[in-house]
Order: structure tokens, then sequence, then C-alpha cells
């Protein structure tokens, strides 16, 4: 592989991890499964669990809150034709409605993005996220539901 080659896929697999992002902020649902493989894996929810659960999950966990994703400091290494992993420092911020008057509700977390990445037909596309978090506080008003 030439090194051109493999720094324009370092490129397409960061503007990968940039749409996830974007995506998961803007409940762009149909976007963000887009960005998977058939059979990608995760385990944000603490579970194994497969993209459509995790996506499903997120959907409901997220309702009406406002986030903001942010991903920084890719480590990404092309292991192979068509194969990548990357480990990306991440922060988010997750605020629930509230009532006027009450502090605002939801998390501020930090950790780590470690992922697997496969090239199909073309295009870079996540096959294995596992987030482990550093820190995860709550805002002022507390944990949602709490």
């Amino acid at each position: 592989m030439s090194e051109y080659q493999r720094l324009s896929d370092v490129e397409e697999i960061k503007k990968l991890k940039a749409r996830y992002c974007r995506f998961v902020d803007t409940r762009n649902w149909y976007g963000l499964r887009s960005l998977f493989t058939d059979d990608a894996r995760s385990t944000l929810g603490g579970d194994d669990q497969s993209v459509d659960d995790f996506i499903s999950l997120a959907r409901e966990w997220l309702g009406d809150a406002t986030s903001v994703h942010s991903v920084s400091m890719a480590e990404i290494e092309v292991t192979g034709l068509g194969t990548a992993s990357g480990i990306w420092g991440m922060e988010d911020i997750v605020i629930f409605p509230v009532h006027a008057g009450e502090a605002p509700k939801g998390i501020h977390g930090w950790g780590h993005y470690l992922e697997e990445y496969r090239k199909m037909n073309g295009h870079w596309l996540i096959h294995r996220m596992d987030l482990h978090r550093l820190r995860l506080d709550p805002l002022e008003g507390g944990f949602p539901g709490a």
C-alpha cells in the first residue's frame, strides 16, 4: 500500500467519525446506521450489542435532549487491505429538557472510543465501536431520571 493511499484512508476514517458525531447530535438515525457494517457490534450501552440495538437505545435515551459529541486525538492505524483500527479521545454533553426554573439535568463525560473499521464498496465503515469512559459527571440538576 502506498503512503498516499494510507494517508487517504486515514482522512476518510476521520470524516467517518466526524459524521458519526454530527448524526448523533442531529438525530439523523438513518444516516447514523449507514456508517456501520451490517454486522457491526458495540458496547456503548455496557453490553455487547448489535449496532441496530445500540441505535435504538440511543434514540430512546436521547429523546428530546440536546447533545454535543466531540472526538479528537485520533490514533488510526491501517492494519491491512480494507481494515483499520482507531482510538479517539471523546467528550460529550447531554442536556435533558426541564421545566422553567429547574437546574439542567444531564451528563458531561470523557473517555475513549476504541474502534475497528472495514472498507466496503470503496467506503470506510465502523465495524466495532467500544466506549471506555474515564469520567461521567452529572449536570447541576443531576442525572436524568434521578
